[in-house]
């Protein structure tokens, strides 16, 4: 009788373990595919990049305070100061496109990257 209560006992044991070990390694598979597909996307995102001159625009646009300090350094402190003072969520939709852009998603989102302290 023990015998069969303890086999019982094991094999509910066993059943609950294979069962948690399924759904570690679906949650493992699913990490996988989503990385997968985030590399996937950014590797279009550049290919893309080759019939487009919208990287070339973004890149003139955030250089533009280092090519106007050359010439009128407070212009492009106050440009700078304005961009600083625009709504979070603008902030963050600007680096957003620039990762998307230059497929530099994966490194903003394995820093945390956050933008200024306070959300608007």
């Amino acid at each position: 009788m023990w015998g069969t209560v303890i086999s019982a006992v094991g094999g509910l044991f066993k059943s609950w373990l294979d069962t948690k070990k399924a759904k570690h390694e679906a949650e493992i598979q699913m990490h996988m595919q989503l990385a997968k597909a985030e590399a996937d996307w950014d590797l279009v995102a550049q290919r893309q990049a080759q019939y487009s001159w919208k990287d070339e625009f973004i890149t003139f646009v955030w250089f533009a305070p280092l090519i106007v300090a050359w010439f009128e350094p407070e212009k492009a402190k106050q440009w700078v100061l304005f961009v600083s003072e625009l709504p979070y969520w603008y902030q963050f939709g600007m680096f957003g496109i620039i990762a998307a852009s230059f497929g530099l998603r994966w490194y903003f989102k394995q820093q945390g990257f956050k933008i200024g302290g306070k959300h608007e």
